[in-house]
């Protein structure tokens, strides 16, 4: 069961063009959520809660934790005690902003103060809360998720997506079919990491939905098999750097979702990016995807997406991803972002500093002193309570949640 009306976002997927007053189309948007709510028990075992700072009482002062879901309606529902001791930050796994009012701050995926200003006037019940331009995706472990050592760059174009309607492989597919049309001294063959559980050598293995998308590209390339090679699902951790590491450059054919997780992947593993410029463009605003020097940006037309490419390929050596995603993003990024949108902790966590909280010697003396670990090391999970998977899970670990109550 999913929650509001996607048709409204359908538009939106496969078209950069919109005639609409903004006002209208922010309301489409949000018309729609991915967030987990108690009237989908087939969904609780996926829940996620990330414990981003856990509660502190250190040197007779407590500190509330922060912790953040894309479920934190449901979790407050079922586990009312922890808004005693933590604050909730909540997103939507999709576009929309998050629909729960219990929560004490909401991501808005980019720094868009145009949408975040349409958010308090629609929602003016919420109008007071922080706003805090991060979703999970932003989360990854930069450390984990890095370049590896690889015997050769042999992968040309890297894809990690699901064939479905959202992904526009089509359109890559078109694009794969210009870029050997004019550049066929330098051919090229994209991987896509599918994320499906298919066998490799018989497509028709495919769930029916992948199936009918990958029917198009058929058509547009006739042997597709020449241009594309599709992965079914591998081990995050263990293969997917090793993926990202092969490869020359990553491409996203999206024009509408969250923020999509590759993206950061790709750069955090050092590989150059290329989407289209009106990729997400009326949740970003004049945000950008990516920092300038981490990829290039193409227009919604295969043409242009082909010179884009060619063009990445041609100059790897002047984008350097991981470094400029590390001067912006990453979790200590994250952290601070995180801990400066709250009043609460400016007020009440000693020798304060406005981004810098993850250099805080208080608030490092405390987590040890409370959970045997660092905050550096606590942020980037090592603590079993740093990131916790599904409400059996929370309430097996409610008691360590909540000794502070």
């Amino acid at each position: 069961m999913v929650r509001g009306n996607y048709d409204r976002q359908k538009p939106y997927l496969r078209t950069p063009h919109i005639n609409k007053p903004i006002a209208e189309i922010y309301a489409d948007l949000d018309a729609f959520s991915w967030e987990i709510f108690e009237d989908q028990p087939h969904r609780f075992d996926t829940v996620s809660f990330y414990v981003l700072l856990p509660p502190l009482f250190y040197e007779g002062r407590f500190i509330k934790g922060i912790y953040f879901s894309e479920a934190v309606e449901l979790i407050n529902k079922l586990f009312p005690q922890l808004s005693s001791v933590f604050l909730s930050f909540t997103y939507s796994p999709g576009i929309s902003y998050s629909w729960a009012p219990i929560a004490d701050a909401y991501s808005s995926l980019y720094k868009n103060p145009q949408r975040d200003k349409w958010f308090r006037e629609t929602y003016v019940d919420r109008a007071h809360k922080p706003i805090i331009p991060l979703q999970d995706t932003d989360f990854i472990n930069e450390y984990l998720i890095s370049p590896r050592n690889v015997p050769a760059k042999d992968i040309d174009l890297l894809a990690v997506a699901r064939i479905s309607e959202e992904k526009n492989l089509p359109i890559i597919a078109k694009a794969l079919k210009v870029y050997r049309q004019k550049y066929p001294q330098k051919p090229i063959k994209l991987t896509v990491v599918t994320g499906h559980e298919f066998d490799a050598s018989n497509l028709k293995t495919l769930d029916q939905y992948a199936l009918q998308e990958w029917r198009q590209v058929e058509e547009i390339l006739t042997n597709p098999s020449d241009y594309i090679n599709l992965v079914p699902r591998v081990d995050y951790y263990s293969e997917i750097p090793t993926y990202y590491s092969r490869a020359q450059a990553f491409v996203l054919g999206s024009l509408l979702e969250g923020k999509n997780r590759g993206i950061t992947e790709a750069m955090s593993c050092n590989v150059p990016v290329i989407c289209f410029e009106e990729f997400n463009q009326y949740a970003r605003g004049k945000s950008p995807v990516f920092p300038e020097g981490a990829g290039l940006y193409a227009k919604f037309d295969p043409e242009s997406l082909a010179d884009t490419i060619y063009t990445v390929l041609e100059n790897q050596t002047e984008f350097k991803p991981r470094y400029q995603y590390l001067k912006h993003c990453g979790r200590k990024n994250f952290f601070n972002t995180c801990i400066d949108s709250f009043p609460y902790y400016q007020h009440n966590i000693p020798d304060y500093k406005p981004g810098d909280a993850i250099n805080n010697l208080w608030l490092d003396l405390a987590v040890q002193q409370n959970y045997q670990v660092s905050l550096n090391s606590f942020l980037y999970g090592g603590s079993p309570l740093s990131h916790i998977r599904g409400t059996n899970a929370i309430q097996q670990n409610l008691g360590q949640l909540t000794k502070f109550q």
